[in-house]
């Protein structure tokens, strides 16, 4: 399974536009090969800020999404006249039960050259808790206390219809792999890590697809 992890900061006053864009997406989104669902998520604290977590099969269903044409459309309006920042990171799930393998082969082992190479998605019902912080998730009586976190990079937390997602990004395998076995579990969360193969976003766009941007501009001049 391939993850996307898209967070945004949408002023107030381009929501409304953010939205019409979002709508025309998802009807394209559910009918692309590959595509498992999308599922968003808006800051408890921040109001202009939210995230989007997609799944897919494969990276190659990724890239056919990336690529369609009114996509790529809608990725350079939405660049320039909708988002305040946004920060995109992409790879291939991390099956522990599988000593480290990735699901899909086509994915190899690509990893980000930002020290967050690893994120671990942990999602629990929202009447199940009302923490804000990713250290409250584990038990402070856990073996190695506060190890646990030592290669933390980054956090985050969001709130869904009917749950809560904390996103937090770890510099090695092994941390975020322990962060994962030491999360306090609950009936009807669920917890993944992937691999992060691309970090990027409007300013910084070193990891972004090759000839991404020109694709875009492309998308748009042919439309006029």
């Amino acid at each position: 399974m391939f993850i996307i992890v898209f967070e945004s900061t949408t002023p107030a006053s381009k929501a409304a536009v953010g939205g019409q864009y979002y709508t025309q997406m998802q009807t394209l989104l559910r009918s692309q090969p590959g595509f498992i669902y999308e599922t968003p998520f808006a800051s408890p604290i921040h109001p202009d800020q939210a995230v989007l977590i997609a799944k897919w099969e494969t990276e190659a269903g990724v890239h056919i999404w990336r690529t369609q044409h009114e996509h790529l459309r809608i990725q350079y309006k939405a660049r320039r006249s909708v988002f305040a920042g946004y920060r995109l990171r992409v790879g291939p799930e991390l099956l522990a039960s599988l000593g480290g393998e990735t699901m899909g082969g086509e994915e190899g082992s690509e990893v980000t050259q930002h020290a967050g190479r690893f994120v671990v998605l942990y999602e629990g019902p929202a009447s199940s808790t009302s923490t804000v912080r990713v250290t409250d998730l584990v038990d402070s009586a856990t073996a190695d206390g506060a190890d646990v976190f030592k290669d933390l990079v980054d956090a985050s937390v969001y709130q869904g219809e009917k749950s809560v997602l904390w996103i937090s990004g770890w510099t090695t395998e092994a941390a975020s792999v322990g962060f994962q076995k030491a999360i306090r579990r609950m009936e009807g969360d669920d917890v993944l890590v992937f691999r992060v193969k691309r970090d990027y976003g409007g300013v910084d766009r070193r990891e972004a697809p090759v000839g991404a941007d020109a694709e875009q501009a492309a998308s748009v001049a042919e439309g006029e």
